[in-house]
């Protein structure tokens, strides 16, 4: 027996077991995970947790919906912990209803159920004009281009020159979907580095990180300490830089490294028990809201702001009126 699990963002997952419901009818060991705002990947891990281990089956399925968001992230730490543990993004109707329908037969297995799922979840997009036009034969697809760390042309560099950090966003899940597809691409860098000692020293979780990040920027993962160094090098002179922190400890601690920042894009923070709502998806511990205070002291501008199409909205007026700027 296979436990199969449906997680994704908002409250999809429970709605894609409703329309699936509709079709099959009633089925079992089928379990809905979702994420909301101000939830963190330990969230969906301790889900995945309590799923599994009050299941008796042997092997598990994950069926995701965005390769590189945090349901997917969470899955493959919780995979890459766990034997007979597997986890398949991209989940649709089709997929959904052939994994269900073959997990009810006797022999099923996590490798014949991810088999159903990759052909049924591709198979099930069709586009009706297309069907209709005779096959023609397609050109074949240009491979991406490796991204590789440029340096500035040695003529070029200036004794004492420094990268140009032109954004840097706090986001304690560092590189998702938010980032990687959609900021990574309006600010558009030349480097993108993801500064955190945690994510840094942790081989599994940099790894992870790594798998998602954004193929059309050179992407690091670095700890605080060699981000400050790799900034200050004069070989990178002038390069325009994307930085993401986990927290504003982070960002004045880089600050202390050199690191020239002046203003911080505050995109989400999750909860952990003791912090205080500073908005939907920013959560703040003393901790953090002493770094706040010290970077409003330093003249850096706070603005929180989850995606480029959000509205802006002024962090040290949120800090005041909530009484929480002293």
């Amino acid at each position: 027996m296979v436990t199969i699990i449906v997680a994704a963002h908002g409250e999809s997952a429970p709605a894609l077991l409703k329309t699936a419901g509709m079709i099959l009818g009633n089925f079992e060991n089928v379990h809905p995970v979702t994420f909301l705002p101000g939830q963190g990947p330990e969230d969906l891990v301790e889900e995945y947790t309590r799923i599994v281990e009050a299941s008796e089956a042997e092997e598990t399925l994950l069926l995701v919906d965005l390769f590189g968001g945090s349901p997917y992230n969470a899955g493959a730490q919780f995979a890459a912990t766990r034997e007979g543990v597997d986890v398949v993004s991209g989940v649709n109707v089709p997929m959904l209803i052939e994994v269900i329908s073959g997990a009810g037969r006797k022999n099923a297995t996590l490798k014949s159920l991810v088999a159903k799922a990759h052909k049924a979840g591709t198979k099930g997009i069709r586009s009706f004009q297309e069907a209709n036009q005779p096959a023609a034969a397609k050109p074949a697809e240009a491979k991406p281009a490796e991204t590789k760390a440029v340096e500035v042309p040695a003529a070029q560099q200036v004794p004492g020159g420094t990268m140009d950090a032109i954004f840097t966003r706090i986001d304690s899940r560092l590189i998702h979907g938010q980032v990687a597809g959609t900021w990574v691409p309006h600010i558009a860098p030349q480097t993108f580095i993801a500064a955190s000692d945690n994510a840094a020293h942790d081989q599994l979780r940099k790894s992870l990180l790594l798998q998602v990040a954004p193929t059309s920027v050179k992407t690091n993962v670095l700890d605080i300490a060699k981000a400050g160094r790799v900034y200050n090098n004069p070989k990178y002179t002038g390069m325009k830089t994307m930085f993401v922190v986990e927290s504003p400890v982070d960002v004045v601690r880089l600050l202390d490294e050199g690191v020239k920042i002046n203003e911080v894009n505050v995109g989400g923070v999750t909860f952990k028990t003791g912090m205080v709502q500073l908005s939907d998806a920013v959560y703040a511990s003393e901790e953090h809201l002493e770094a706040y205070r010290e970077l409003i002291k330093r003249g850096v501008k706070l603005t929180v702001q989850q995606l480029p199409n959000h509205s802006p909205v002024d962090l040290e007026k949120i800090l005041k009126q909530k009484g929480l700027d002293a």
